[in-house]
């Protein structure tokens, strides 16, 4: 093989398996919609629409199926057109999908810890196994190995990572200031401003928005390293 054919070959072999990787990410995003939809109408039989999303998982997961959904959308027309539509935009949602379901899951993992008193029931509805474990698993799982890496990130870039810390804040800050959560509906302590003061809740996001951070730059490094995976012996070809 002269060098010529080698170059079309593994041009060739690039093309298919980058095509390959946008078509798993397509299919994982289109599970993860699914789930995240059935999981949340679950939910509703079970609780309020006007309470449910005072949990910090329930916004995550219909945070992450948004994001999902508009990774389908891209994906599909970068299949179609075989080109890159708008690749930063696009990493920096699924980068903050990323870091809310790691929050999620790190939540999960030490709440089963056998120094709590009240385990997290994440095993006996299906709402919650979906959310607290299955989303959260594939969600990181899809960012780290199917998403282009666009280069490292600068500080500010890393920010974007933290979109859902600032969305939940939100929620739950016109939840309380509208009436529609007295104190003893309110999932978290800290987060009841009106007892404890606005400096307690501020704190509390302010270490929360820091922990984010930190895992968004972590997840953009893993995303780096594994996403190319799917090419690692591509210039093995002869």
């Amino acid at each position: 093989m002269n060098q010529t054919e080698r170059y079309d070959a593994i041009q060739s072999a690039f093309d298919a398996r980058y095509r390959r990787k946008k078509l798993t990410n397509l299919a994982v995003s289109a599970v993860i919609a699914v789930l995240g939809i059935t999981s949340f109408l679950y939910g509703l039989t079970l609780e309020s629409i006007r309470t449910i999303f005072r949990w910090m998982t329930v916004d995550g997961t219909v945070f992450t199926t948004i994001g999902s959904i508009v990774c389908i959308a891209v994906n599909l027309v970068e299949i179609a057109r075989q080109t890159e539509v708008t690749r930063r935009p696009v990493y920096f949602i699924r980068l903050s999908c990323a870091v809310a379901e790691s929050v999620i899951f790190i939540v999960v993992v030490f709440s089963q810890l056998p120094f709590f008193a009240q385990h997290l029931p994440v095993f006996d509805r299906y709402d919650s196994f979906v959310m607290h474990v299955v989303i959260p698993i594939l969600g990181v799982s899809s960012f780290l190995l199917n998403d282009s890496p666009i280069g490292r990130l600068t500080p500010a870039e890393l920010w974007h990572g933290t979109a859902f810390v600032s969305c939940y804040a939100a929620t739950v800050l016109i939840l309380i200031a509208a009436g529609m959560l007295p104190s003893h509906l309110i999932p978290y302590f800290f987060l009841d401003y009106r007892q404890n003061g606005l400096g307690l809740f501020l704190v509390a996001f302010a270490f929360i928005y820091l922990w984010a951070l930190l895992m968004a730059r972590r997840l953009s490094e893993w995303n780096r390293r594994l996403s190319w995976l799917w090419f690692k012996d591509i210039a093995r070809i002869k």
